[in-house]
């Protein structure tokens, strides 16, 4: 594996396209004594679907909280499309759209004012938020019930208006970590 050098890393508003969608470079994470991530290296291509697979405990999501900027590693570096998540956090999360493990979205609102304010957060323009919120609410099927409360939805339906949410704004890069039953996405 080649590391870039600090001048080769995409500054703001340079994503770099011919970089890995996702670049893993020494990350680690330490909790008092215990290792969770140690010295992951990992680079994923664009265009790729991409899993991480181990049991309970061995610290998948604690390296996609890093990769993401949610959490921060002790060491390492995370790179969006050569973009460093800590470095130029702003402009790595205008990237990336994520739907975290324990994602919890405020239940009393309905499904399109839920879209509408995850639009209106990240900043896109009012016209925009409405259309996008139109297409993934047709696309997943929630149309008919875009006027219930989300607290009245049911879990399937809860994890599409979270995954329409973390798609509104059309990130180049998507970040799913599996929902547990021990920690379920709506609690």
């Amino acid at each position: 594996m080649t590391i870039s050098t600090h001048s080769d890393v995409p500054t703001h508003n340079q994503a770099d396209l011919s970089s890995p969608a996702l670049q893993l470079i020494g990350l680690s994470k330490r909790f008092d004594n215990t290792v969770a991530v140690d010295n992951m290296d990992l680079a994923v291509p664009r265009g790729s679907f991409f899993g991480l697979v181990g049991p309970n405990g061995a610290g998948k999501t604690t390296a996609l909280s890093m990769a993401v900027g949610l959490l921060r590693p002790d060491r390492g570096t995370a790179r969006v499309l050569g973009v460093d998540v800590w470095s130029d956090p702003e402009y790595a999360k205008t990237l990336l759209g994520v739907l975290p493990d324990s994602l919890m979205y405020p239940e009393r609102l309905t499904g399109r004012e839920l879209l509408t304010y995850v639009g209106l957060l990240r900043g896109l323009p009012n016209g925009d938020v409405v259309q996008r919120a139109d297409e993934l609410l047709r696309v997943l099927a929630l149309d008919d019930a875009e006027d219930n409360l989300v607290l009245d939805y049911s879990t399937g339906m809860r994890k599409k208006i979270a995954l329409a949410g973390a798609l509104l704004y059309a990130p180049r890069l998507l970040v799913l970590d599996r929902n547990s039953g021990r920690n379920p996405c709506w609690t």
